[in-house]
């Protein structure tokens, strides 16, 4: 049979997955982890949703290229909607800006009850997601990152937990210091670089709000420079 081989994204996001035995995967698209979950013969069951029928038809398309038979169910879907929160026990949103996944979590209001495994894959806003997570009592328990083309991907499992991240931590887990993410250096560099330009481009700005959101940026420069510092320092030794 035909092996499936995933980027390192989508290896990143199916290796937390991978651990449970029914998985909803949200915006689907090709449907690449949803049969590389379902090959793996630990994943029992997985839920492929997608807003659009292109998708859909593409996801039909690579199960029947991957002889996924049974196991799998794919949805016309709007977020959530369609989903039973007794029926599954991890939900994947990935691919989609931080805003937009907080959008379809929020739309559930049994996410919040902490019962399910969220894997979650932000493009770009990750703080308006962190910052979402930890206002409806969630957290990121871990967290890895993936590289792909040039391109750092931030892969989060999120679950029950209080404790209030720092401003800086909106953009980057702790735990990926915590565990020494080999990729955490080369991602905080870039973070910085971000900020920075930010945070110039602010100065420079006539923006009626520009001290507002330069209160709010420059914290967070000086959390990630720390971090920096701190990542440098656990590697020399």
């Amino acid at each position: 049979m035909k092996d499936i081989k995933l980027t390192n994204r989508l290896a990143a996001i199916a290796a937390y997955a991978v651990n449970f035995e029914r998985v909803a995967d949200i915006g689907t698209d090709h449907c690449y982890v949803p049969v590389w979950l379902l090959r793996s013969g630990k994943v029992k069951q997985v839920y492929a949703s997608d807003i659009n029928k292109g998708p859909l038809q593409r996801a039909r398309e690579t199960a029947e290229e991957y002889g996924i038979k049974t196991g799998l169910e794919l949805v016309l879907s709007d977020g959530m909607s369609h989903l039973n929160p007794d029926s599954v026990d991890a939900i994947i949103v990935a691919g989609m800006g931080g805003e937009t996944i907080a959008g379809i979590l929020s739309a559930s209001d049994w996410i919040g009850e902490g019962r399910h495994a969220l894997i979650l894959q932000p493009m770009t806003k990750t703080e308006e997601l962190i910052r979402w997570l930890h206002l409806n009592g969630l957290r990121a328990r871990d967290a890895a990152l993936a590289e792909d083309e040039g391109e750092i991907y931030l892969i989060i499992l999120a679950g029950p937990g209080e404790p209030k991240p720092s401003v800086c931590e909106l953009y980057v887990p702790k735990v990926l210091a915590e565990k020494r993410d080999p990729l955490l250096g080369k991602y905080l560099d870039r973070q910085i670089r971000r900020i920075t330009s930010a945070v110039e481009g602010l100065k420079s700005s006539r923006a009626p709000n520009k001290d507002v959101r330069l209160t709010q940026l420059e914290p967070v420069l000086e959390g990630l420079i720390k971090m920096r510092g701190e990542v440098e320092y656990a590697n020399c030794e």
